[in-house]
């Protein structure tokens, strides 16, 4: 695994680890429920097309292509974002005490928008589904982040939680 500790690099690997774990976690749930790709289909319908109505047993190609590169793009963003963060938290104990609730945050936040988008989406959506598939793209570009980050896993040793470190 290269060690390319730069936020644009080692983002972009971290956010598409991220961006995999969920789109192959709703590929399962689709293939069983019998849809192929009906997850990508409907958020591209809802999310980019606007359409609060979105048809749910056909599969539309531009839906889904539009939304495979929007949850790329988005994971991407969110993997710099994360690596500032682990960069920042390994000098800084408050930081890592934010990080559980910033995660907790963003699965309120992200629910919300879906039930916010469409009565449809909620439907596809229960919030179970949305639990897990973040909770396993939090444990894949966690674990991607806790290998190449020996600083950050000494730096929870050194100075607990919250507590105040030597460079604060």
């Amino acid at each position: 695994m290269p060690r390319d500790h730069s936020v644009l690099g080692e983002g972009t690997d971290v956010g598409l680890i991220g961006g995999v774990a969920i789109a192959a976690y709703f590929l399962i749930l689709d293939l069983i429920a019998g849809y192929p790709f009906r997850t990508p289909s409907v958020l591209g319908q809802v999310v980019l097309f606007g359409n609060p109505d979105p048809v749910l047993t056909v599969r539309d190609p531009a839906a889904i292509a539009a939304y495979t590169v929007f949850h790329f793009v988005l994971f991407i963003l969110l993997g710099m974002a994360l690596v500032k963060i682990v960069h920042l938290a390994t000098t800084s104990s408050v930081i890592r005490f934010a990080l559980l609730p910033l995660f907790l945050a963003f699965e309120v936040f992200f629910y919300g928008v879906i039930v916010m988008l469409s009565e449809r989406t909620s439907e596809l959506f229960p919030l179970w589904t949305v639990i897990v598939a973040n909770t396993l793209a939090a444990l894949a570009m966690g674990i991607t982040l806790w290998v190449r980050h020996p600083a950050f896993r000494q730096s929870l040793t050194r100075t607990p939680f919250g507590a105040a470190s030597d460079s604060e």
